[in-house]
């Protein structure tokens, strides 16, 4: 059996990480917080709280140790809002996630019973890509940071504190966002499959009918609407409503933390490397190091925002129910209530209402992503004028 089947992998990962703390049982595909995973969830919410703290704390009191040789004043101060923000994401990400863990968890039984009967195991194989390219990511990370912050003259102890975090930030923010990528594929799935089962009733060329596995189950009856349809709109509210109120506000602080993160790179690129402070044998090591310090963010978040799956699917539904004939009766008013409907349909993922969760968001960030690397390259190079200025006018009194 695949091991991400029912995303049991990512449980696992995100149980060891205290994030989602619950027992998962096979046979009746029922997620349980028992007494020992509650105190597990405690007990690591608690060391994490006090781990950032301590590292909050530490890099306050002790801020030269943090102080990146190869930079100037304003790449170290860029670092310290870096690490500090670092520490308080998580801080607030822990705290949220156990406040809110019982509400989490009814949604992620909600989407695996999804999983169970409209997908049956065939998405498998994209979660556990996922899995493997969140993996993959995290290693490169990794050996990004490491490399970097020592050939950049940083304390010992502050490059431990700073690989430490940055690569655990890692590891619990993208298996946060890659989990969220997971749960859309799954909606997203489910809404192809009820979709299928509306061109079926089309495509049987009986109105009055929609066959539902190999049941025969009557499209109208009074009030009640289609099965596949019914079935449809129960994942469009689950996905605006309960995913939204869990995800959504996850997405601001986790977004907010890449923006900040994501101009080190080229800031990094273009302090040292560029300005020739590596020998030879260091510079194209540094150069890829530079290079690639960001990418892992940048695929993780383009993953997230590129699945647009559940409002394709979603609009799909209003042109198949289009192409139904018209038969004179409530079907038909029925239909057109719902074709008016999806007319004004809203985003359906949103950070909590702030910005879209889909491709629309990305030209957007990476704007702001380019803004900010500009007006940090700005601000050094104004510092490294000063100096020079300075220097010159102590010269010529000298």
């Amino acid at each position: 059996m695949s091991v991400c089947r029912d995303l049991r992998l990512y449980l696992r990962a995100l149980k060891f990480l205290g994030m989602m703390c619950w027992q998962f049982e096979t046979e009746r595909c029922l997620l349980q917080a028992t007494p020992e995973c509650e105190r597990y969830a405690q007990v690591y919410t608690v060391v994490v709280l006090s781990g950032t703290t301590g590292a909050l704390t530490y890099a306050h009191l002790q801020p030269e140790r943090f102080h990146v040789k190869v930079y100037n004043r304003t790449g170290n101060f860029y670092e310290a809002v870096i690490f500090r923000s670092s520490c308080i994401v998580l801080w607030l990400l822990y705290v949220f996630l156990y406040l809110r863990r019982h509400r989490h968890m009814k949604l992620v039984q909600s989407l695996l019973t999804i999983n169970r009967t409209c997908l049956g195991g065939s998405a498998d194989r994209q979660f556990l890509n996922n899995f493997v390219l969140y993996g993959a990511l995290s290693g490169l990370i990794f050996g990004n940071h490491i490399n970097g912050y020592r050939h950049a003259g940083l304390d010992s102890i502050a490059l431990t504190l700073n690989v430490a975090l940055y690569t655990y930030a890692f590891l619990v923010l993208c298996l946060l966002l890659v989990f969220f990528v997971c749960l859309k594929q799954i909606m997203a799935a489910g809404l192809t499959h009820y979709n299928e089962e509306l061109l079926q009733g089309i495509a049987s060329l009986d109105v009055a009918t929609i066959f539902c596995g190999r049941q025969q189950i009557p499209l109208l009856r009074g009030r009640q609407q289609i099965p596949a349809l019914r079935g449809r709109q129960q994942i469009l509210a689950l996905c605006e409503g309960e995913l939204n109120e869990c995800f959504g506000l996850l997405m601001l602080p986790i977004v907010a933390l890449v923006l900040l993160l994501s101009p080190a790179g080229p800031f990094f690129l273009i302090s040292t490397v560029l300005e020739g402070k590596y020998g030879p044998k260091q510079y194209i090591l540094m150069a890829l190091t530079s290079i690639f310090w960001d990418v892992p963010w940048m695929i993780i978040l383009f993953l997230m925002l590129r699945t647009n799956g559940i409002t394709v699917e979603a609009n799909k539904t209003a042109k198949i129910l289009a192409k139904v004939p018209r038969t004179g009766t409530g079907l038909d008013r029925m239909i057109e209530k719902f074709l008016l409907k999806n007319l004004r349909q809203q985003p359906i993922l949103t950070a909590y209402g702030f910005f879209a969760l889909d491709k629309s968001t990305l030209f957007k960030l990476f704007t702001a992503i380019f803004t900010y690397m500009v007006i940090l390259v700005q601000f050094k190079e104004m510092e490294n004028s000063t100096k020079s200025i300075n220097k010159f006018g102590e010269l010529t009194e000298s």
